[in-house]
């Protein structure tokens, strides 16, 4: 939809509530936009996360509900992350982002269940023993002693580059944590 089909549509309600800014399709109404998304997106079910986690007695269904949330939410941010050169010039693009995440989290609506029973769930079904087994390969591989090597070489040069020492050392500046052996097997510790 066009900002000129949406302006009519949204301005009165806009108006009413002091909400002019979001009806600017660029800009500030961008900024706000991504500030309301992290919110809403990220910080509130967070939040909602961290209290399933600390409960008495565990609740199944809020678990559930929160692990199915955050499981709709990372496939959709990997597949926005490609084409978000794009995605920044689509007008209301973050207004419709926005209301999709009240979607995915309203319990009236159950968005991010409905995607998950619908789309996720049968697609995951049908391809789970190939990417098992593909992730298996994958993990096989990073053990192969070459990358171990590889590894201890990155990490002797983040050593002694100030820029990235702070991320091998951390903020404290303590004892670098070593991830393989260095008596010449080169074999990662377990």
């Amino acid at each position: 939809m066009s900002a000129a089909v949406l302006a009519p549509v949204l301005g009165p309600a806009a108006a009413s509530v002091g909400l002019q800014v979001l009806l600017q399709p660029y800009g500030a109404a961008s900024t706000l936009g991504k500030v309301a998304n992290t919110c809403v997106g990220l910080l509130y079910p967070a939040y909602c996360t961290l209290k399933a986690v600390e409960q008495r007695q565990p609740n199944t269904a809020t678990s559930n509900k929160w692990l199915i949330y955050w499981s709709v939410y990372g496939l959709l941010t990997a597949a926005e992350k490609p084409l978000d050169k794009v995605l920044a010039w689509v007008p209301y693009y973050q207004l419709a982002k926005l209301v999709l995440l009240l979607w995915l989290q309203s319990p009236a609506y159950e968005g991010a269940q409905r995607i998950y029973i619908e789309g996720i769930r049968p697609w995951l079904l049908r391809y789970q023993p190939a990417l098992d087994h593909g992730l298996a390969a994958l993990l096989h591989a990073l053990r192969r002693p070459e990358l171990a090597v590889l590894a201890e070489v990155l990490h002797h040069f983040a050593q002694r580059t100030p820029v990235l020492e702070w991320f091998v050392r951390g903020p404290a500046g303590g004892p670098a944590p070593r991830a393989f052996i260095t008596d010449g097997s080169h074999a990662p510790r377990a």
